[in-house]
């Protein structure tokens, strides 16, 4: 059997070269140097900006790609003559089209696609302890310089969520929004306000309260309705839901705002309750299951749903961290004001225990809105002060440090698409911060809705200049009070809402009394409205009456035009 002959086909240019055992040695690096040439690697489009542009290797146009994009780029880079100097690319391959980037822009891993090393703080901010949850490491001052060492998540715009940073004084994601690369963008104009006059209780004789420019929740899976007719329930409530619904059904009210926690303890068995205040749990008045079942009968039902949050009053977790709440300064014990003890506004403990208990009720419980109560410290406080220890971790105002849990809450019920609401006193009407830390414009700028609580009965007999008791004449009373409301949102950037409390119980214990049915009702509805601030109102009866609340019916129905 005769062997076929082989036959080496070397190209011209091996032959040229001097053919033979040489030429195929030639040859053999020129196949070498073709795999090479075809081994491709994938990197991440990296740089400090959130897009990159890049060029077309025929020079025929470009492509912007966001950064943290795989893309397939030739491991041998490509020596490219420009002008008269050779610049190195690399080769990358996009949709059968070739297109060079420079290896500053390429990255081998995700983290190495955010290019970022410093950066600026915008305001007073949270420093998050990881990337995802609510749990709090610390503060980050305004102004302050941050090194940026790693962020959280890259968003599909090439923005990233939260940056890992370092302050010098500790570690800690931050949220991007809060992070300039040019110190000159922390700038004093309308996003700050230079608040001066005497705070009684800490923080100096001068404080600033920011007031950046803030977007609304609007959330299309979560809408609000456009006038919230609303009536309160307390912890017992869902024991009897099916009689709360029903009044619903046959009246206009659209909204139920229902307790979560009080400060004498949980609507339910909550596990959040459970890991940061074991006392309370032990007073729950439903089980987890049956809240639950509860809430959900009313959303079925077409009704808008708001979890109420005691915060800042708490006996329990008083009792269960002593070390968080405004305590006696020679006993260290915690201190008694109006019959309860009070967490510190000032402790961050404080607020992500707040705050962890609301997206819970976000997650597992599914409400619409978060409303928070005693947002605040204690008022009336002036015969006090000087044997409190407030606990002023920070040395902030007391409304600074409001201000701040209220960026802190809106973040993370915004993260989940839910509403922010906070009830305020009656007071905070006028055109200045109250002793308590509540200023409306500084709130208003903040919440999707605010919640103030002028009960007529609350009033002094003559406020306002009206000559009758005001809690006689309610519709006067709310018309002339709603008058400076609307000059504390005219003096907010980005006002919230306004949905009022509204007094649902008789003023027994003011003489003149006065009997408070549907007509009382209706005036105080009216004399808001007639003021413009027809977002809503909430119907306060604390045992939450079946009975008077069928009397009100009446009243629950649209006022607000088409």
């Amino acid at each position: 059997m005769k062997l076929k002959k082989r036959v080496l086909i070397i190209p011209a240019v091996l032959i040229a070269a001097g053919g033979g055992i040489f030429g195929f040695m030639k040859f053999r690096e020129y196949q070498a140097e073709q795999e090479r040439l075809k081994q491709r690697e994938t990197l991440y489009v990296s740089s400090e900006e959130k897009t990159v542009e890049i060029q077309r290797r025929d020079q025929e146009g470009t492509l912007e790609l966001v950064r943290g994009t795989p893309v397939d780029v030739r491991v041998v880079p490509l020596q490219v003559k420009e002008e008269d100097t050779e610049k190195e690319y690399r080769l990358v391959f996009i949709d059968d089209t070739e297109y060079l980037m420079t290896d500053d822009q390429l990255s081998a891993d995700l983290q190495g696609a955010v290019k970022e090393t410093k950066g600026y703080v915008t305001l007073p901010t949270v420093l998050y302890e990881n990337g995802t949850g609510p749990d709090i490491a610390g503060m980050a001052d305004k102004g302050a310089e941050v090194q940026i060492t790693g962020f959280a998540n890259l968003l599909e715009d090439g923005s990233v969520d939260r940056y890992l940073t370092d302050t010098g004084s500790g570690q800690g994601y931050i949220r991007s929004e809060y992070i300039v690369s040019d110190p000159s963008l922390v700038v004093n104009t309308v996003d700050d306000f230079q608040y001066e006059r005497e705070d009684y209780y800490g923080g100096g004789d001068a404080y600033t309260l920011e007031y950046p420019v803030l977007e609304k929740g609007n959330f299309p899976d979560n809408p609000m309705p456009r006038e919230c007719r609303t009536l309160y329930l307390n912890k017992a409530s869902a024991w009897y839901i099916d009689d709360y619904i029903e009044i619903a059904q046959n009246s206009g009210v659209n909204a139920f705002i229902i307790d979560i926690k009080e400060s004498d303890g949980p609507a339910y068995d909550s596990p959040v309750i459970r890991e940061y205040s074991p006392s309370a749990s032990e007073y729950a008045l439903n089980t987890l299951e049956d809240y639950k079942a509860a809430v959900q009968k009313c959303k079925d039902a077409g009704i808008y749903v708001i979890g109420r949050i005691v915060t800042f009053k708490d006996d329990f977790y008083a009792a269960d961290h002593p070390e968080n709440v405004l305590a006696n300064k020679d006993s260290g014990e915690p201190y008694v004001l109006a019959g309860a003890y009070w967490p510190s506004p000032y402790q961050r403990d404080v607020w992500e225990y707040n705050i962890k208990l609301a997206l819970e009720a976000v997650d597992e419980i599914g409400f619409n809105e978060i409303n928070f109560d005693y947002i605040r410290f204690p008022d009336r406080m002036f015969s006090d002060v000087d044997y409190i220890d407030f606990r002023n971790t920070y040395n902030e105002s007391m409304a600074q440090a409001i201000n701040r849990f209220l960026f802190y809450a809106r973040d993370e019920l915004h993260d989940k698409g839910v509403y922010m609401s906070c009830d305020v006193f009656g007071e905070t009407s006028n055109d200045y911060v109250t002793a308590y830390g509540q200023y409306w414009p500084m709130m208003s700028n903040i919440a999707d809705v605010m919640c103030a609580m002028p009960y007529p009965d609350h009033f002094q007999i003559h406020d306002y200049g009206i000559e009758q008791a005001v809690w006689e004449v309610p519709y006067q009373l709310l018309y002339y009070w709603g008058l400076y409301v609307n000059d504390r949102q005219a003096e907010t950037p980005v006002p919230a809402k306004v949905r009022t409390w509204i007094q649902g119980f008789d003023t027994f214990y003011k003489e003149p009394m006065v009997e408070y049915t549907v007509d009382k009702i209706n005036e105080q509805i009216e004399g808001l409205y007639a003021n413009g601030l027809n977002d809503g109102y909430m119907v306060w009866n604390a045992p939450s009456e079946v009975w008077r609340y069928w009397s009100y019916a009446p009243a629950f129905y649209e006022r607000v035009p088409e």
